[in-house]
């Protein structure tokens, strides 16, 4: 099943940062750009266009395995999940 969702290099990059994480996983913009090896100052405008594509979703009040409040950040969608199923290397 096609996605039929075209991303850019950038795109690609930040929604393949989500490769070998489970449906549930969040993260941030510093955890996103380390995992996609994208300069900071971008992962900001190029998550946020992977969100208005329906492939990221963003999340707050997220919480970590112990139960703590653990903030904010963005995962897939099923959409996002599909996708980056489709496309993985």
């Amino acid at each position: 099943m096609s996605t039929g969702t075209k991303l850019s290099a950038l795109e690609t990059q930040c929604v393949a940062a989500f490769a070998g994480l489970n449906e549930e996983h969040y993260m941030n913009f510093k955890a996103i750009a380390a995992r996609s090896r994208l300069k900071r100052h971008l992962v900001r405008r190029v998550v946020r266009a992977c969100a208005r594509k329906g492939l990221l979703v963003y999340g707050c009040g997220l919480t970590n395995d112990d139960g703590e409040v653990a903030g904010a950040g963005y995962g897939l969608t099923a959409k996002g999940y599909d996708w980056l199923k489709e496309h993985a290397a």
